[in-house]
């Protein structure tokens, strides 16, 4: 009776590992250096991302998946059920930092990589169509330098390794205005975008509250987000929302923009209004290693 259950939970196994991996042939990709190099392989992106867009137009012979956020892709990646998955080149620095058997495929937008405008690959702040915010917001963010922007991006990264660790380094970009007399600004982000964005069980470095749970919002984003909301003299509002709910809440009035790692690219520029990027960077493939 041992031996038949012995039996029939290897077979429960190896049905599960058929069904995540799909049965499929692995690709190794730790010598590609261009889209062309993926032909064979089962590349994947977020649902409704310019990533996805990119991936399904721009290369041949290879089988496209999407998943709804990147825990999703990090996962599908580790269990065999892709090859790969495309990510901006900070999301990358941030996940292999955790996970010592992963890289990235070091693609150049418009060279090596995909055919991309800065608007496609940038991220901005999201407000309805026709807010005063935007000509606000952009003399704010043309406040901050790209000294200060990209040494930012560096502390989110090392943040985003073990975010509840409190920090001896000093916040990059802090604002000198301590009035909140303007009222609150609500934005929403989806909380699971390292570096950009993600959740934690503190406040620790800075991270803010998430409106409705017990967890803070952290990363490059949040920094953004605070700088902006105190520069306006305004108390800041954290909401975690998913990504294909972030455009609809801000039509509907829920919040008041949108600060996600959100690129502004044509599709969306019409049902909502960017500001000027904050973040521009290359697009390229997270993998895994070959054992």
């Amino acid at each position: 009776m041992k031996r038949i259950l012995a039996l029939i939970l290897t077979a429960v196994l190896l049905v599960g590992c058929l069904a995540s991996c799909g049965g499929r042939d692995k690709v190794d990709l730790s010598s590609a250096t261009n889209l062309d190099d993926l032909k064979g392989a089962t590349i994947a992106a977020q649902t409704g991302t310019f990533h996805l867009e990119a991936l399904e137009g721009q290369t041949e012979g290879v089988t496209v998946k999407e998943y709804p956020d990147f825990d999703q892709l990090l996962v599908a990646l580790n269990n065999g059920a892709i090859d790969g998955y495309v990510a901006e080149e900070p999301t990358a620095y941030a996940v292999i930092a955790q996970n010592a058997d992963l890289a990235y495929i070091a693609l150049k937008n418009n060279d090596t990589g995909f055919t991309a405008t800065d608007a496609d690959t940038g991220i901005a702040v999201a407000f309805k169509t026709g807010s005063a915010y935007v000509a606000t917001v952009n003399t704010i963010l043309a406040g901050i330098s790209e000294q200060t922007r990209a040494a930012l991006m560096q502390q989110a990264v090392a943040l985003s390794v073990d975010p509840d660790t409190v920090s001896n380094d000093a916040p990059v970009l802090v604002s000198s205005n301590t009035n909140t007399s303007n009222g609150t600004l609500k934005i929403a982000m989806e909380c699971a975008y390292k570096p950009f964005n993600w959740s934690q069980t503190t406040s620790a470095n800075g991270a803010v509250k998430i409106q409705g749970s017990d967890l803070y919002a952290n990363g490059y984003d949040v920094q953004i987000a605070k700088y902006i909301a105190a520069e306006l003299g305004m108390a800041l509002e954290i909401h975690a929302v998913e990504w294909d709910s972030l455009i609809t809440g801000l039509e509907a009035g829920t919040y008041d923009g949108i600060i996600a790692g959100m690129s502004p690219t044509a599709d969306r520029e019409e049902v909502v209004d960017f500001t000027d990027c904050y973040y521009n960077s290359n697009l390229v493939i997270i993998y895994k290693k070959s054992n």
